[in-house]
């Protein structure tokens, strides 16, 4: 019976929807309701055979729109819809009766048609039905109902940024996110890391990212499957998270098929190049051969021996002249790289079935140059497939199921050395040294270099790693990553019950590889780098010039085939999986929602989840299978709404986790919410001309997190590991014999983070909607921060031979503002506008972290923001030799070991005892790294087919504090770590005739430069910088033209990201966003990107 009621309830709903069209056209008799005062009459009118035909268009593209329902107002069946044209034909039964046209997310729009039989119309978007609905963690509400802090985007503002990786596609975009790409540039881990209301515990600060309603990784998604991106940040959001959600929380909503008369395909594809944004200039061999004479010379001062050159005045001349090597290695290590990215979707349905399906393909191309000299890949590069599948069915008018299946394969690749080691090598390659020491008439080369076989790669003991060689000789990484996400969804209307009740029920199963091939051609270094089939050069200074002797670097692993060097695939070869996962969810959910006397609107959720993950580590042949991480809880929702006035929320989250003993495993987090719409109250019904909305609303809740340090499990628990044992006996004769020493150390009392957040915010539209504001103040104490201490805090003494377990210790104070608003108007008939500024402040302050107790207040971090720099203060340069000789006699120097001569730093006695010390003189000075206020500006243009997008992006109170090769002057025996060849030595440096304005130090020579080694303020930087950081400039094609080919809308367009800077940072030229300051990191990419968008 009950196969039988399914059965027919299928066929019942597919045959409405092939006769539904005909059923309203095919009518013969209509009721025409008519008004008279409050009461509605019906009668009966026979249908007159007036037919009234037109277009319906958007009031602000003026292209035709699919599917507009029509019908005559008062009149039943009466109902048609738009065709694929946007064109419509409809029967009315008197020349003056009037007709409704009504579409999802525009205005209803009703036209008496006073006898007319042709019309167009046009529709205008109804901004609030737009935004109507937003996803709010395992619920939606409507927007002018909610009560939290959500900050939402769409689709539409995601693909304005030509990025492979969603995370960076965000900075500017949502009040409340902090996007800092401190990873740089490099294709494949160019990843921004993402903060929600900035930091607020010296923990972890990540927030968890949902997508569809479960746990997961969003960094590869492809823009275009995106539905809708949304941001919670109050505890009253979060709350149902419970232990997850103190550090925010991500929802982001893939796409889903609609019920369309025809389905939707969409083609993408995009072509573009790339560059880094800012790289450092470097020194001509002139300009660096006579700063390195200076530097030597001041050396020997400071030790007291007789000056001497490396380079003579001739050889000086020689290469202003143009003779020898000048090399740009930037230059030589860089090119432009070519991007691409397709994507194919398809979207349709019926009020049956409805299904979305994308494809995606993404390809970073590489900037490194040289890369194909090896038959092997080993460019810096990144690839990725996207795919997607949501499928909806409604088995019957109540009973329905959902299958979602998404799909990502990574592939990046890169040199078998590093992309640091890359960049350090152009940053301290000395450019009158060859990349190959070739044998031609060059006067230098003769000269200068010895004349060996071309082709030779050169190195030497100081400069030991060759450009060329690192790109081509070290083999290459290759690394694939594939997710396959899964889940089915189930759900039952429970009217029979009481209305509004439903239940659902979703099963996930999510698998993760991740695969590595490595292919090392066998480089040696034993003090300076061999390549294989290639010779490496030891250097002997001399007065007047450098000599070269060579050695060969008889390692196997590549031989030379014409131009190309091939592999030896016998070499160093390694494949592995590692690390693979495998992880499932279960959710049962029970949702209420109901109104009751047309005033009291309440909703309700009760949801049971829980999620399992088999996780191992190591690699193939060598894996070992690590316990099951699990986490699971119980989530209660309660709303409440009278009249659309007065709002009111609960929320909580039980939740248990694995890394606290039994007693301590299960949390409860609670919060609240309330809100007033006090534009919908009568004493307000005046200011209805001109103000739309409203509404004030505060939360207030407990959340908390898990995250042990380092991400370690069961801190409880007390680990053991194997050990070779004690040497017993006279060490000449004694044995060791095997047993288990104490891993890390349990604590059994440890229990969860917790952070008690308030927030309080304000929302408004005015005039007609064309203006908005949202305006939210916050405040949070986070405290029992979860933690491991150091011996300079309350950690162990060195004698216990341990460190301290994880520990709840701490407690940091977290505040600030955010506010957005949002203008969008028209000029004319043909000129739109849109602008929508967004700003984020948050300053933390930390209470308490278990550190010692400092003899001054400034070396301390208690009071003081978290991730202050701690810096030496600049005071002057040492103005002559009589000033030298007092400083050193008098023991100033102190944690300096170097003499001091004319033109060194000093840095001020902060505690008066008369010597540099790291207690009593580093203080905390100017702001985080991570900036403390970020902002956005997106400003959107139209002008009839034209369009036209642009986003600044900005980040205020940050300060960057720049080191070893940003700043020193030459390497010395090791080029992983020091030396620079940037002009700014030249330009700014200290000598006898630059004393009264110069920026920087006198030079020296490697460890010769630890008086400004360590960090101070005179290289601690402003961070603050406005980015232009997306532009884009699209045509759409009228209908007129491409109708003709079946198409519905074609538009072509150019984008650009990361185009212009502008910083504080000039001297180093570094971008605002390195990560790494010392400079050694692959640069942030600017992209120029041309596309095509085609719907048919």
């Amino acid at each position: 019976m009950k196969r039988k009621k399914v059965k027919q309830g299928v066929l019942s709903s597919i045959r409405g929807c092939i006769l539904l069209a005909v059923f309203f056209l095919s009518a013969n008799v209509s009721q025409l309701y008519a008004y008279k005062g409050n009461e509605v009459t019906v009668q009966e009118v026979k249908q007159s055979n007036v037919t009234v035909k037109g277009k319906v268009l958007d009031s602000k593209t003026k292209e035709t729109l699919i599917g507009v329902a029509i019908i005559v107002k008062g009149v039943e069946k009466s109902g048609v819809i738009t065709d694929i044209n946007g064109e419509f034909s409809v029967n009315v039964p008197y020349a003056n009766a009037t007709l409704v046209f009504s579409y999802l997310g525009y205005r209803p729009t009703e036209v008496q048609l006073n006898g007319r039989r042709q019309i167009d119309v046009e529709l205008t978007e109804d901004s609030r039905a737009l935004d109507e609905v937003v996803v709010v963690g395992y619920t939606t509400q409507k927007r002018e109902n909610i009560t939290g802090a959500v900050s939402t985007i769409t689709t539409k503002d995601l693909v304005q940024s030509p990025t492979a990786n969603i995370n960076n596609a965000l900075a500017g975009r949502l009040p409340g996110m902090i996007v800092n790409q401190f990873s740089g540039g490099e294709p494949g881990v160019d990843k921004s890391e993402l903060f929600i209301r900035g930091k607020s515990t010296y923990g972890d600060q990540s927030p968890i990212v949902i997508v569809d309603g479960i746990e997961r990784d969003m960094s590869y998604l492809s823009a275009n499957e995106i539905e809708s991106f949304t941001i919670l940040k109050d505890a009253a959001s979060t709350a149902p998270y419970g232990i997850r959600g103190a550090n925010g929380v991500i929802v982001i909503t893939t796409k889903r098929g609609e019920a369309t008369e025809k389905a939707t395909v969409n083609f993408k594809a995009s072509l573009g190049f790339n560059r880094p944004t800012k790289l450092p200039e470097l020194l001509g061999s002139a300009d660096y051969a006579m700063l390195y004479n200076e530097a030597k010379r001041n050396d020997a001062l400071m030790e007291g021996g007789t000056p001497t050159n490396l380079f003579t005045d001739q050889a000086i001349a020689d290469f202003r002249n143009g003779l020898g090597y000048n090399n740009d290695y930037f230059d030589y290590l860089f090119k432009t790289g070519i991007q691409q990215e397709y994507n194919l979707s398809v979207r349709g349905g019926s009020k049956v079935a409805r299904y979305y399906v994308m494809a995606g393909y993404t390809d970073q191309g590489t900037n490194l140059k040289h890369v194909d000299l090896s038959a092997f890949d080993a460019s810096a590069s990144f690839k990725k497939y996207n795919f997607r599948s949501n499928i909806d069915i409604n088995i019957t008018d109540k009973f329905w199921i959902k299958l979602d299946l998404g799909a990502r394969m990574t592939d990046r690749g890169s040199p078998g050395t590093s992309a640091e080691r890359l960049v350090t090598i152009a940053m301290t390659q000395p450019p009158y040294l060859p990349i190959f020491v070739e044998q031609n008439d060059n006067e230098s080369n003769s000269k200068y270099y010895v004349n060996n076989p071309k082709g030779m790669l050169y190195g030497d003991q100081i400069y030991r790693y060759n450009i060329n060689g690192e790109l081509t000789r070290t083999g290459y990484t290759q690394q694939k990553v594939t997710q396959i996400e899964s889940s089915f969804s189930m759900g039952y209307d429970l009217d029979f019950i009481t209305k509004g009740l439903k239940v659902a029920g979703t099963f996930s199963y999510d698998d993760k590889n991740d695969e590595w091939i490595n292919r090392n051609l066998g480089t040696y270094d034993d003090g300076y780098r061999k390549y294989p089939k290639y010779a490496t050069f030891m250097p002997v200074d001399s007065e007047g010039g450098r000599d070269v002797y060579m050695t060969p670097g008889n390692y196997a692993g590549a031989y030379k085939t014409g131009n190309k060097y091939e592999i030896d695939q016998t070499i160093g070869n390694g494949v592995d999986i590692k690390n693979p996962a495998h992880r499932t969810y279960y959710q049962l959910r029970l949702t209420y929602n109901n109104k009751f006397a047309d005033k009291h609107s309440v909703a309700g959720l009760l949801l049971l989840n829980r999620s399992n993950e088999n996780v191992y580590s190591g690699s193939e042949g060598s894996r070992n299978a690590k316990p099951n991480r699990r986490y699971q809880g119980l989530t209660g929702q309660f709303t409440y709404n009278f009249e659309d006035r007065y709002f009111t929320e609960f929320n909580f989250g039980y939740n248990g986790s694995e890394n606290f003993a039994k007693e301590k495993r299960y949390g409860f987090f609670p919060a609240g919410s309330i809100g007033w719409m006090i534009s919908n109250e009568k004493f307000m019904e005046e200011t209805r001309g001109w103000l739309d909305q409203f509404k004030l609303r505060g939360s207030y809740g407990l959340v908390g997190s898990d995250k042990l340090p380092g991400d370690n499990r069961f801190g409880y628990l007390q680990f053991y590991g194997g050990s070779s044992g004690t040497n017993f006996g006279y060490p000449s004769f004694g044995s060791g014999v095997n047993g288990l020493n104490e891993g890390t150390l349990a604590n059994t009392a440890l229990t969860w983070e917790k952070a008690e957040k308030l927030n309080l915010g304000l929302d408004a539209m005015f005039l007609d909607q064309r203006l908005k504001i949202s305006f939210d103040y916050f405040h949070e104490d986070r405290y029992d921060i979860l933690t491991t201490l150091d011996d300079d805090k309350m950690g162990f003494p060195s004698i216990v031979g341990k460190d301290a377990p994880p520990l709840n210790v701490g407690k940091v104070k977290n505040h600030g503002i955010e506010f957005e608003v949002t203008w969008s108007d028209k000029i004319g008939k043909d000129f739109r506008y849109f602008i929508k500024p967004n700003f984020s402040f948050a300053r933390n302050k930390l209470i308490y972290n278990g550190e010692i107790q400092y003899p001054n207040s400034w070396r301390g971090e208690t009071g003081k923001s978290l991730y202050l720099n701690y810096v030496y203060e600049f005071d002057h340069f040492v103005k002559d030799q009589a000033e030298a000789d007092a400083l050193n006699a008098s023991g100033y120097q102190g944690v300096f070991t170097n003499k001091l001569i004319p033109g060194d730093a000093v840095y001020k006695d902060l505690d008066g005892d008369g010597k540099i010390t790291d207690i009593g003189d580093r203080k905390a000075m100017g702001h985080p790294r991570s900036p403390e206020i970020q902002f956005g500006l997106p400003i959107t243009l139209q002008y009839k087919d034209f369009d036209f997008s642009v986003l600044f992006q900005g980040a205020l109170n940050s300060s960057i504090m720049l080191k070893d090769a940003a700043i020193w002057d030459f390497p010395n025996f090791d080029q992983d770590k020091t030396g620079s060849v940037t002009p700014y030595h030249l330009k700014n440096r200290w000598t006898p005739e630059t004393a009264e304005t110069a920026k920087y130090p006198a030079l020296h020579i490697g460890t010769h430069t630890n008086n400004k080694n360590s960090n101070s303020s005179l290289f601690l930087y402003d961070g603050k910088y406005v980015r232009l950081k997306n532009i884009e400039v699209g045509y759409t094609l009228p209908r007129r033209v491409i109708k003709f080919a079946g198409l519905s809308n074609v538009r072509v367009y150019a984008q650009g990201q990361n185009l212009l800077t502008f910083d504080k940072l000039g001297d180093s030229n570094l971008d605002p966003e390195v990560g790494n300051t010392s400079g050694y990191w692959y640069p942030v990419l600017k992209v120029f990107n041309f596309g095509i968008d085609v719907t048919f």
